[in-house]
């Protein structure tokens, strides 16, 4: 016996045939057959080749025998007895699998590969970030997501695990903790296919169980105050309020919305597709009171905010020392969506305006948030600015209601003075 270092020429098995066998198939192109066993094919599992003479079948099992000859006995591969061990029981550990030796072979040389190709996560994050162009708001929150897990910073994206994911969230609130999953769903997608990783960890991730709370939104008092406020200290951002509160506009959305989509002859609003989350186009009724804010502060192009959701954020803030009004998260277009519903009641028409999909959805959030006398008080809040009073101005006469110019109290004093009798003698 050789030791087990040296190469041994096996004993082959009983030499197959691979001989052609004629079917009872109606398909004239499957009248033949070739059986290749699982032992010697080529994918590790029994397979059957189809053809429609018998001399093409016989070529392919001629070349079939060549290959295990080639293989087998002439190319220098046979196995060792430690390595034919090795085989066997590798089979054995993936018989209950159902997968072959050569696909957990693939499956290693490609994580191989990938692992080679990963980048970490910091960078995975800043490739994502630049993949394409998102909202403002969704890009803050991916260099937040980014910067918050630091558990994540200097591992490489094929290395990360669904343990690693989970652990580098405690602590999170339900809210912050299932958006963060979304982001991440979205990098290792990304990674996948830019061959950084091979799988989504994120997918076994569960998502945490928020509870069912009631939208808040702003008073009426509360509204008035924010948009008086904003009048008297801060006119740039009455346009940017005045529609968030009564078109019930997103703020991605305010921030991109141009005059140029408010109709002040037809009094609707008409939001184009590419600024829009769902991107659809969306046509809102704007009501009196609303084209009574905007009017003053009208342009015919140009954004009504013209600047960045940063300038934006700064302004609310510095804003809101003044009025002293809580923030509500998506309050005002809460607020446009609740007093809306309250005094019209049509749920679809809402869902049109808002770019909802689900009105069941809508209603449960909406319905009985505020009543209709609220909401007839919400949509007549009005501006406390003074009209421009004009120069000329005049006064009616009561019995005749003509008007008639104001008299002069200088020419009346000259007159007096004409006509006086004392200042006659005081002058004489």
């Amino acid at each position: 016996m050789g030791t087990m270092g040296t190469r041994m020429r096996p004993v082959m098995p009983k030499k197959l045939s691979l001989q052609p066998v004629r079917t009872a198939s109606p398909d004239r192109n499957r009248d033949w057959k070739v059986d290749v066993p699982a032992s010697v094919s080529q994918t590790g599992k029994r397979q059957r080749f189809f053809f429609k003479t018998k001399a093409l079948a016989d070529g392919f099992s001629e070349s079939e025998r060549i290959r295990l000859i080639n293989f087998g006995l002439e190319g220098g591969n046979a196995l060792t007895p430690s390595e034919s061990e090795q085989s066997a029981n590798a089979l054995l550990l993936l018989e209950p699998y159902g997968v072959t030796l050569n696909e957990v072979v693939t499956d290693w040389i490609n994580r191989k590969k990938c692992a080679e190709a990963s980048i970490s996560y910091e960078a995975g994050m800043d490739e994502f970030f630049k993949w394409r162009k998102r909202s403002p708001s969704y890009e803050r929150s991916i260099e937040q997501t980014k910067n918050r897990l630091t558990a994540l910073h200097g591992k490489l994206l094929n290395q990360i695990s669904s343990g690693d994911v989970a652990r580098s969230m405690d602590g999170m609130k339900a809210s912050v903790r299932n958006f963060t999953i979304r982001i991440l769903g979205g990098l290792f997608n990304f990674g996948i296919k830019r061959g950084y990783c091979i799988d989504n960890p994120v997918r076994k991730v569960d998502l945490a169980q928020r509870e069912n709370k009631e939208i808040e939104i702003y008073s009426v008092r509360e509204a008035a105050k924010i948009l008086h406020a904003a009048e008297r200290h801060s006119p740039s951002l009455v346009p940017f309020l005045a529609a968030s509160f009564f078109t019930g506009l997103r703020r991605s959305e305010a921030l991109r919305v141009e005059w140029s989509a408010f109709d002040f002859t037809e009094h609707f609003l008409k939001l184009p597709a590419a600024i829009t989350k769902t991107k659809r186009g969306r046509h809102i009724e704007m009501s009196p009171n609303c084209r009574a804010w905007l009017s003053p502060y009208k342009k015919k192009t140009g954004k009504i905010f013209p600047f960045s959701g940063n300038v934006l954020r700064n302004r609310l803030e510095e804003l809101r020392e003044v009025h002293g009004v809580k923030t509500i998260k998506h309050g005002a277009r809460h607020s446009f969506a609740s007093y809306w519903l309250a005094q019209n009641g049509d749920i679809n028409q809402l869902c049109r305006f808002l770019g909802h999909d689900d009105p069941e959805t809508t209603f449960r959030h909406y319905a009985r948030a505020a009543t209709k006398r609220e909401a007839t008080k919400f949509f007549t809040i009005v501006s406390k600015k003074p009209r421009k009073i004009e120069r000329k101005r005049s006064i009616t006469n009561p019995p005749t209601g003509k008007r008639m110019s104001r008299p002069s109290p200088f020419r009346a004093r000259k007159v007096s003075r004409t006509i006086s009798p004392s200042a006659t003698q005081e002058q004489a």
